[in-house]
């Protein structure tokens, strides 16, 4: 009979212990965001009223949010959402201004008999973490601090609490709004037991004051979706949206996944960052190469002037620029290209006139070596004329002169020609153009329009 009764009190004292049984929790206290097709993997093999919700979320929700399920879950995951919420609405003033209103809660924090020595270091280290993800807007690293931050034991042991003690001072302060839904006990009573405690989890009436404080005036909205086996083939969805006396509007919105016991955090498309697309650079350079030598193609020394009318090697303050169209006479020197070139359709076959040789004496030409590459993109400038060191011209060679080249002055008529063309005319090469940096006005003179008594002597003495 004794032995029966203390296998008895033995049996008791297991089934005490076996409920009292809790697995040690691991993990990190705050997942990396994840696609929420994980959730219907997870539940593929359940019950079929999970599996058919699991299947219907990642239509609405493309990713979520782990949290550590050690009965702070919810806390964290709010705490954790309002922070990336005021990181996803991008302005470094909303965080000023949260601080400046969290500050002032301090009034109720006195109010609701705590004292200030116990609650400034939990609230500053809220204050400081908001700082720091202000300071790294514009690096672009904020999530990264917010995530380290509350993956840190301490830290986030500091942020909870806090949020706790001004959801406690809150429902102390304002007792008439949550008494109706405390069955059998007072708002202290429940602030001191299912509130302050290091391991309460929320429940509706916390979640719903923790809202009023901290998220509403923020203009943040919270929604919970409840995966449970009641009847529907989605989650059941209930909606906080801000209660703020100003009129202010929605920043963001907190998504809170409910499974019994556990929250975690939901986004859909809308809430994600958006991705930035890299934007290839390609620069490409080009190099023209002159070596061929000059050529007498019967054209007036007068258009070796024009940029790109000449055979000779370009002067250093002309640039190489395929865009302003191939040379004249054509080309054969190579184009060297640094980046991959791209597609064009190949351009017709520019005609080849082959040069003559003409007699010259063996006096060298003097010419300006082009430099060795040329940028393809420069910026536009007026180039000094390129000059050519032409021999003086002296009859003779294999070849017969003609009586208009024993005349004096003979090759220089045709240097001081003037090049009458429309498109030379308007063109800023043309030193009559007032856009030319050697700008000179033409003159008039009236022997070129009226035939004077002086004009007539002057011909007559030439021609005599």
């Amino acid at each position: 009979m004794a032995y029966s009764q203390q296998a008895e009190e033995e049996f008791a004292e297991l089934q005490k212990l076996s409920n009292e049984y809790e697995p040690e929790v691991t993990g990190p206290l705050v997942g990396q965001r994840e696609p929420s097709t994980a959730i219907t993997t997870e539940y593929a093999s359940a019950d079929p009223v999970f599996r058919a919700k699991t299947e219907a979320l990642p239509q609405k929700y493309s990713h979520y949010r782990t949290t550590r399920g050690d009965g702070r879950c919810g806390w964290r995951a709010i705490g954790f959402g309002y922070f990336e919420t005021l990181i996803h609405l991008g302005d470094s003033n909303k965080f000023l201004e949260e601080e400046t209103r969290l500050r002032s809660l301090s009034n109720v924090l006195n109010a609701a008999g705590f004292d200030s020595l116990l609650y400034e270091d939990f609230a500053d280290e809220a204050f400081d973490l908001l700082r720091k993800v202000a300071n790294a807007l514009p690096a672009g690293n904020a999530d990264v601090i917010l995530h380290e931050a509350f993956n840190d034991e301490d830290l986030q042991n500091y942020i909870i609490t806090y949020l706790k003690t001004l959801t406690s001072a809150w429902m102390k302060t304002r007792p008439s709004e949550y008494a109706p839904w405390l069955l059998g006990q007072t708002v202290d009573q429940y602030c001191d037991h299912h509130v302050m405690p290091i391991g309460s989890e929320i429940d509706n009436v916390s979640l719903s004051a923790l809202k009023d404080v901290l998220l509403s005036s923020a203009g943040i909205a919270l929604e919970v979706l409840y995966l449970d086996r009641t009847e529907g083939g989605e989650v059941n969805m209930h909606r906080f949206d801000p209660v703020n006396p100003q009129g202010g509007l929605t920043i963001g919105t907190i998504r809170l996944l409910y499974r019994p016991g556990h929250y975690d955090i939901l986004y859909k498309a809308e809430d994600l960052p958006p991705a930035i697309a890299a934007i290839p650079t390609y620069l490409q350079y080009s190099s023209h190469t002159h070596n061929e030598p000059v050529y007498d193609l019967g054209v007036s020394d007068f258009m070796t002037a024009i940029p790109g009318m000449s055979y000779a090697n370009p002067h250093q303050g002309w640039m190489s620029n395929s865009s302003y169209g191939p040379d004249l006479f054509g080309s054969s020197a190579p184009v060297q290209q640094c980046a991959p070139p791209v597609s064009t359709p190949a351009p017709p076959p520019q005609p080849q006139i082959q040069p003559q040789p003409v007699y010259l004496p063996a006096t060298p030409t003097h010419l300006v070596a082009p430099p060795s590459q040329m940028p393809q993109q420069m910026a536009i400038r007026t180039a000094s004329h390129a000059t050519l060191a032409h021999p003086a011209f002296q009859p003779g060679g294999p070849f017969r002169s003609s009586a208009w080249e024993l005349e004096d002055g003979f090759g220089q008529l045709s240097s001081s020609m003037p090049f009458q063309t429309s498109i030379f005319r308007e063109s800023h090469f043309n030193t009559a153009h007032f856009l030319n940096p050697d700008f000179q006005p033409k003159e008039w003179r009236p022997d070129d329009d009226y035939v004077t008594t002086s004009s007539k002597s002057s011909r007559h003495r030439n021609s005599g």
